[in-house]
Formats: C-alpha cells, structure tokens, sequence
C-alpha cells in the first residue's frame, strides 16, 4: 500500500522485509528507523484509508471488564488499549490500525473479532497506565494539544521500534582483519591467548560480543567477566573463533566506508581505552580492571544505531562528536549512541559498570553505582577531543570538569599533566603504527 501511494520505494520495502527476516519487528517501524518513510508521512497516510477511524481517547471511558482482554504484557507491546465490546466485536485502539498480524494474534487470544481505530500512542500509554494495575507507566497531562499528540506518536513510533531493533542485535559488523588474524592464531603455535585477546580488543563490536558470551547463563562463571584476556582465556581459542566466525562482517561496497568510517571508529575506540588508562594510573584507579574495557566500549551505540537505522545516521555529519552528536541523533533518529549503547549493554549481559559507563560517559553526574568507572571513561573522553583539538596544554581547559576531577582527587593541573601525557602516547603510538 504504501509503495501503491508513492510514499516508499519498492527496493526500500524490500530492505525492510529483510531487517524484519532477520530481526523481527513491524514492518512499518522498521521502514522508519531506517529512514524510508517519515512518522508525519505514516500518520497522514493512517488517517486517509478507507475503514481507519480514529478516537480521541483522553476523554473517554473505558469499562473495566474489558481491561482483562487484552493482557497489558500484550497491550504494551503492541500499544493496543480495550476500547468497547459488542457481541463478539472488540473495538481495539492501536498506535497501527493497518497491523494485521497483531489483530489476527488477539483474536486468536480472546476469540473476538477486532475492529481497529486509530489512536495517538500517548493516548495508549496513558490509559494503559490508568487502567491496568501495578506497575505505572510515565504519567501524561490530561490536556495535550493536538499538535503535541501527533508529535508524541512520530516519537514513539521511532522510539519504541529502536529499542526494539536495538535488544534484537545478536552481532554487530567486524573487520575482515580480525577473522583472518584469529584464523591465523589458529594454526600458529607462537600465538598465545594473550595475542588473540589483543587481537579481539582491536575489533570493539567482537569485544563486547566475547563479554557478552562470557557473562551468558550459559557458562555460568562465578564472578563477572569485565576484561577481553580474561573472557578469552576462560572461553578458549576454538570458541572465540567461533564467535568471530559467527559475526557478520562488513561489505565495504555497501556498508564500510559509503556510511561509516569504521577504521576511524576504532581508532577513537582504542584512544579512548588508552586515556582511561592514564587516568586510572593518575587517580590510583589501576585496580579497576573494567576501565579500559569500558573506554573501548564506550561509543558502541553508535554501531548499534548504524546497524539498525543505517540510511539516517548516514545522514549525519561525520564531524560532530560530544552534546552535539548526541543532539542530532536524537532530533534525527530519535535515539543517541548513549542510550543505544546502553541498550545492546543491557540486551547482552554486559557487567553493569561497563554498561553505565556506556550510558553516562557523556553526563557522569548521572551514574550510580559505577560513578568512578563512568568519570574516569568521561575524562577519557575530554581528554581525547582536547588532543584532536591541538589547544596548547593549560589548567584553564579543565575548569569545567572541576566536579570530574575532585572526585578522583585530581585538579585542573593534574588535568594538563593528563593532557600532556595522552599527547605524548599519541606520539609513541602513532610511531608504533597506532593511529588515534
């Protein structure tokens, strides 16, 4: 229909049929993350089919005997609410009034038939939390002006289906690098486990991946695996093959370098790991073996979002880093790399100090219990734009992250002397052939 009206391509629709093959999901969320069609556009084209009405829900009662149809498990997932019942007609409100699939799997549930209308998500949610008990949903004014409602469904119908792409991520893209440099540590008898965890490290996406797998229920491993040579070491050199094998590797015709930078991604990656080294050492932090794991790691959200939502971050300008990144991504996609990041965290088990890190490296005023590791990967961070930035080293650069610096007992002239030591690591390891 929607290649009918002229709003999609019908090679768009076919990518979009092959991200839901692999990753499931709705097809029409998954046309917008990936960029193929504009919420505003999806709305105008709801309200203009024949048989779609829609209902203002703000104002209207729901009887609470109908509430027990629709589980909210069901309800929450699907952003569907029980309207009215007649007979065996259940009038259904659904953020997708067009979603077939989810009507059919409600009929087949309560043996009704479903009649659907139209309904703006917050209107969804907030009865959803009204009506359903236990656990609150975030709470919405009673009054919402029109233009704000449709701008809350574009919202969360971009929102809501990333983070569902996002928790569906099984492997995010490698270098063809490191399958051929595992490949040859294989049948190398000078290879240690030590050379092929370095070797993982150099590749972030298979990193995080090898935590994953490590910290799964499946190994069942006492404590948490929060280093690269200690998971490659428990895992042994035929698994973490295995996993390298497993990862789907980049097509640089199609996806390297026409979208992304990914020889650029892990350099930052890899400087930023080795800053967080500097301050670990400088704020006595050394015995907190999760750092440089955590500075690797730390923009992995941006590979996420690449991933799912491709045709958007493509979009982006390659050359925005720090808040204004974060702030294009979301006007743009609707989610940072932070947030994303944290997701993929979360969906694969990675150890909670290394997942808020990931979240907060950008505002680690925010952290909790891992406040110190979310700091130290923040100055790291700092300390890496101020390098790219070539600003003569001066205690005046680090006014603004007093708060940073007094919690690991440092000082804007501890700051310039970190500053000055990444410099010179930049130097060293560019000599090594290490690129920042």
């Amino acid at each position: 229909m929607l290649v009918d009206a002229g709003l999609i391509q019908r090679r768009s629709l076919e990518e979009a049929l092959r991200v839901q093959q692999q990753r499931g999901g709705k097809l029409v969320q998954i046309l917008i993350s990936l960029g193929f069609i504009d919420p505003p556009e999806f709305v105008r084209f709801l309200a203009q089919q024949p048989g779609v009405a829609s209902l203002d829900l703000s104002n209207y009662e729901v009887p609470q005997e109908l509430i027990a149809l629709v589980p909210k498990e069901f309800a929450l997932q699907h952003e569907v609410f029980p309207i009215d019942r007649l007979g065996k007609l259940l009038t259904l409100g659904m953020v997708c009034p067009l979603d077939s699939k989810t009507i059919g799997e409600l009929e087949a549930v309560s043996g009704l038939r479903v009649k659907p209308l139209l309904c703006s998500a917050e209107d969804v949610r907030r009865a959803i939390n009204r009506y359903y008990p236990s656990e609150k949903l975030s709470t919405m004014p009673d009054a919402i002006p029109r233009e704000v409602k449709l701008e809350g469904l574009e919202t969360s119908l971009k929102l809501g289906n990333l983070v569902s792409l996002v928790r569906g991520i099984e492997s995010l893209p490698t270098l063809p690098e490191t399958v051929n440099r595992i490949r040859e540590a294989m049948t190398s008898q000078e290879c240690s486990m030590e050379d092929v965890a370095n070797i993982i490290t150099n590749d972030p996406p298979i990193a995080a991946k090898v935590l994953s797998i490590a910290n799964s229920a499946a190994y069942g491993f006492a404590q948490r695996i929060n280093t690269v040579r200690l998971a490659a070491s428990l895992l042994g050199l035929r698994e973490l093959y295995s996993i390298v094998l497993t990862a789907s590797i980049i097509d640089r015709s199609e996806r390297g370098s026409k979208r992304f930078d990914y020889h650029r991604f892990w350099g930052h990656s890899m400087a930023i790991a080795a800053a967080c080294k500097v301050v670990a050492q400088a704020s006595g932090n050394a015995r907190l073996t999760s750092v440089p794991t955590a500075g690797l790691l730390h923009d992995i959200g941006i590979m996420a979002l690449l991933e799912v939502a491709p045709e958007l971050y493509a979009k982006l300008d390659p050359a925005l880093s720090g808040e204004a990144l974060i702030a294009a991504e979301e006007e743009l996609i609707g989610m940072s790399h932070a947030e994303a990041g944290y997701e993929l965290a979360a969906r694969w088990g990675l150890p909670p100090d290394i997942a808020e890190a990931i979240r907060f490296h950008h505002h680690p005023e925010y952290a909790n219990d891992a406040k110190i590791v979310v700091t130290i990967v923040s100055l790291g961070d700092v300390l890496f734009d101020l390098v790219e930035s070539g600003e003569a080293v001066s205690e005046d650069l680090f006014e603004p992250y007093t708060e940073e610096l007094t919690l690991l007992g440092l000082t804007p002239s501890d700051g310039a002397a970190l500053l000055q030591a990444c410099i010179e690591q930049r130097i060293a390891d560019a000599r090594n052939g290490r690129v920042w």
